[in-house]
């Protein structure tokens, strides 16, 4: 019977002690060290997205993703007053369009002059009425370089009479996209002039 009674005194002193153990003490288990986070990062190969800690604030050129508590940061300036690191992500470029027009003699050509455009950027037509995309152009179906302005260029050739129909008639829209980044540029209307007028002479240079 004593046996009994000391077992069940045993068990409840445990569950008083775990019951009495300070929350800190409970939340600093459960959190995580720098190093799990990087060998996680690295395995996902998310190499744009980093760790800071609340001393070093959020570094320009990224968002944040979510805040973290993480042993190895100081406790000091913490964010909302709780959070000693954040996950943060660069932030991806977005392609801008500056200027777009009709080149090449016939002026069934496509340029297209804008910014943050990736190496593999690539271009989605589709008609002005219209959402579904009736031409993609990467690849060697599009010249691209950077002009001397600095600024990026695509140039394409329309590869279908239906496109060109469309280019000549209601004029079509443009994307720019950037496939790394996830990022496009806002759609801009462009349509062949009626006259055989080339402005820009074939600059930049049609395919």
């Amino acid at each position: 019977m004593k046996k009994h009674v000391s077992f069940w005194g045993l068990l409840l002193g445990i569950l008083l002690m775990i019951g009495c153990q300070p929350e800190e003490d409970i939340f600093i288990e459960s959190e995580q060290s720098i190093e799990d986070f990087t060998e996680l990062n690295s395995e996902k190969n998310n190499t744009e997205s980093l760790i800071v800690c609340s001393t070093q604030g959020i570094p320009p050129g990224y968002v944040l993703d979510h805040y973290l508590n993480v042993q190895g940061c100081p406790n000091q300036n913490l964010f909302l007053g709780r959070y000693n690191a954040a996950l943060v992500r660069k932030i991806r470029e977005t392609p801008q369009i500056l200027r777009a027009g009709a080149g090449c003699d016939d002026n069934f050509c496509i340029w297209i002059v804008g910014d943050n455009f990736e190496s593999n950027a690539y271009v989605d037509i589709r008609t002005t009425a219209g959402s579904s995309i009736i031409g993609t152009y990467r690849g060697s179906d599009r010249v691209q370089y950077v002009n001397s302005q600095g600024q990026d260029v695509i140039t394409l050739r329309l590869g279908s009479a239906f496109e060109r129909n469309q280019f000549a008639n209601n004029g079509l829209r443009i994307w720019v996209v950037n496939p790394v980044a996830r990022t496009w540029a806002d759609g801009r209307t462009v349509r062949r002039p009626r006259d055989i007028i080339i402005d820009p002479p074939c600059d930049p240079i049609c395919p």
